[in-house]
């Protein structure tokens, strides 16, 4: 996965929608993490394995990966923010998915410069987990990049 130039391609979109809308990105970064806190979330809904334990439902594949991917700009875009031009991903130890679960969702209410790494490394981790690679998740970022264009032109 080339992080770089998916932050590079992340700016562009958040550029095309701060000029087509005529918005201050900078005054919305705090909209951005909560953003990334609703798209982890609906992530979750995703994937009822983890937390309904009182269900035999699977987890949805092609939905769950859109959802981990709309998750994914957030970070990117909130990389963007915080000055991030290049990454290095170190797996975590964390093995257990419903720590991983509580841990990003604790990372990413505390997001500063210091423990964005670690937000991504974790983030990384949990796609792996739900066994999406590396080169499926920059192909879903890069189809998903395209239809958030699309949208923009529509009006949304």
């Amino acid at each position: 996965m080339n992080f770089r130039k998916m932050l590079k391609i992340q700016s562009g979109l958040d550029n095309y929608i701060g000029q087509s809308k005529n918005i201050d990105m900078e005054q919305y970064k705090t909209e951005r993490i909560i953003a990334l806190q609703v798209e982890f979330n609906e992530l979750l809904n995703e994937l009822p394995f983890l937390f309904k334990y009182w269900s035999n439902k699977g987890m949805n594949r092609k939905a769950a990966l859109e959802e981990y991917v709309d998750g994914l700009h957030f970070i990117l875009s909130i990389g963007n923010d915080l000055g991030i031009e290049n990454y290095h991903y170190t797996e975590p130890s964390v093995h257990d998915m419903r720590k991983l679960v509580l841990g990003l969702n604790n990372m990413i209410s505390r997001l500063n410069g210091g423990s964005y790494k670690e937000l991504v490394d974790h983030f990384i981790l949990f796609g792996e987990k739900l066994g999406f690679s590396l080169e499926e998740i920059e192909s879903a970022y890069m189809e998903k990049n395209r239809t958030n264009y699309r949208r923009q032109e529509a009006g949304y």
